[in-house]
């Protein structure tokens, strides 16, 4: 599990939300984040990175609509990979 991913934004332009959505991504393809890996909540994400709780979690809602994440009550956000189904994770 890689606990402490805090991504840096100062690479990315646009909307901070997007931003946090492009370092997902781009953490996943490089291998940073592996399947399983369980993300930093959203209020660590949110006080890490000075942005608003809500930011973040439009971003992992847009990660999670992705096929990226899946959100789960009880275990928080966990990296599914790059481009897969959430709804083939739900019926597994």
């Amino acid at each position: 599990m890689n606990r402490w991913w805090i991504p840096d934004l100062h690479q990315y332009r646009g909307p901070a939300y997007r931003a946090v959505v492009a370092a997902v991504e781009a953490a996943i393809a490089r291998g940073r984040l592996k399947p399983g890996d369980r993300l930093p909540s959203q209020r660590v994400l949110a006080d890490f990175l000075g942005l608003n709780v809500n930011t973040v979690n439009r971003a992992m809602r847009e990660t999670a609509r992705r096929g990226l994440t899946a959100a789960n009550t009880r275990n928080g956000t966990v990296v599914l990979g790059l481009g897969i189904c959430p709804a083939v994770v739900s019926a597994a």
